[in-house]
């Protein structure tokens, strides 16, 4: 191999450090885009939040009376799902019982990638459950606190884990029955 076989691969290169330079740093392709050094700056444009979906205010709390039948380390999903429809999350939350209680914003950006959206429902029953096993489907044991159906546009609701997961057959089963 001779040197000469590199020197336009090299050229190239160069060239290509040079073009993405340019781009990093928004130097101007011509003097017209160029401003004049005495022209006045325009002031920072606000850019709009990253949230512009519907949010909803959850504050979780275990009740007392299961509290011995969770583990600091057990994992709380916390999630909304659509009143009529798909049984699907809309936007969940995970946490651990040692996290509670605490106060989570579910969102839209909580979504679980279906295109299907907290703000896309109507009305939603917000669910938090305290996994046994680590997974999201309700198993037998697990605890679980549920609110009734909330509105689209409500801001805030409370949520006591109080009821014990009974009745799951397997894990694609219906939500089971709650008892304590």
């Amino acid at each position: 191999m001779t040197i000469s076989r590199f020197q336009p691969a090299t050229r190239f290169i160069g060239m290509i450090a040079v073009i993405a330079a340019i781009a990093v740093t928004g130097w101007p392709h011509s003097s017209e885009a160029a401003p004049a050094a005495d022209a006045p700056t325009m002031p920072a444009v606000k850019k709009p939040s990253a949230h512009t979906g519907a949010s909803l205010k959850v504050a979780v709390s275990l009740s007392p009376a299961v509290a011995k039948q969770a583990a600091p380390d057990d994992v709380v999903y916390v999630f909304a799902r659509a009143v009529n429809g798909p049984r699907m999350p809309l936007a969940i939350v995970r946490k651990q019982v040692k996290d509670l209680p605490t106060t989570i914003v579910l969102e839209d950006s909580h979504d679980m990638g279906q295109g299907m959206t907290l703000s896309s429902a109507p009305e939603v029953i917000v669910v938090a459950r305290v996994s046994k096993s680590g997974m999201a489907n309700a198993q037998n044991g697990d605890l679980e606190g549920m609110s009734a159906p909330v509105k689209k546009g409500t801001k805030s609701v409370s949520i006591s884990i109080a009821n014990v997961v009974t009745g799951q057959k397997d894990m694609g089963a219906p939500h089971g029955k709650s008892s304590m």
